[in-house]
């Protein structure tokens, strides 16, 4: 069995990073992450990520 998608719920502090390392590591593999904050989402999505280090 070839895994080709993935599906992350939650984009927060575990859920994004998480996913972006994945997507980083195993480019061909589609990663959705889904989050009921279209904010959060949007941050993900542009030069304002939603975490701080």
């Amino acid at each position: 069995m070839v895994i080709s998608k993935i599906c992350c719920i939650g984009a927060g502090y575990v859920g994004g990073p998480t996913c972006s390392v994945m997507a980083l590591k195993c480019p061909d593999i589609r990663i959705t992450v889904v989050d009921r904050s279209t904010e959060r989402i949007a941050q993900w999505n542009s030069d304002k990520l939603p975490i701080y280090e």
